[in-house]
């Protein structure tokens, strides 16, 4: 006895594949903003209060003719942000790195950036899939 071979279709609903199509597109668009620095303090500066138990420490340990520490000597200086907020930042350390890229590898980091919109104009990169659209085809046919 010999079989024969059955094949069956699922067919997604139109609103569906809509809906897939949507999240998509919406997944491109987000994608394409790119990696967004932070620009505000990483960590806290010491406080008045800590400052001056540090130097109340180097008082009592010189007293005794022990080691002094000099926070100037191992912490930079803290950057004062909005409010008066004081703190340290990787930022410039972020656009240092970023800048050393484009300047030993000015294609690579070109390439990159053409997948993003212009942080400074909004313009899309040249690799965007709104610039270079892709149709997808949502058949969603399976057992063919």
């Amino acid at each position: 006895m010999s079989g024969g071979s059955k094949s069956t279709q699922k067919n997604l609903p139109k609103f569906y594949e809509q809906d897939l199509q949507q999240g998509m597109d919406f997944a491109q668009d987000v994608a394409a903003v790119g990696y967004t620095p932070y620009y505000g303090p990483d960590v806290a500066a010491f406080s008045p209060m800590q400052n001056a138990s540090f130097d109340s420490t180097n008082m009592m340990a010189g007293a005794f003719n022990m080691p002094t520490a000099d926070p100037a000597n191992y912490m930079p200086e803290p950057t004062t942000f909005a409010n008066g907020i004081q703190g340290y930042s990787s930022a410039p350390l972020y656009g240092e790195a970023v800048d050393a890229l484009a300047a030993n590898r000015p294609g690579q980091k070109n390439y990159i950036d053409s997948f993003f919109v212009d942080p400074v104009t909004g313009a899309p990169g040249a690799n965007q899939p709104s610039v270079q659209p892709v149709n997808y085809e949502m058949t969603a046919k399976r057992g063919k």
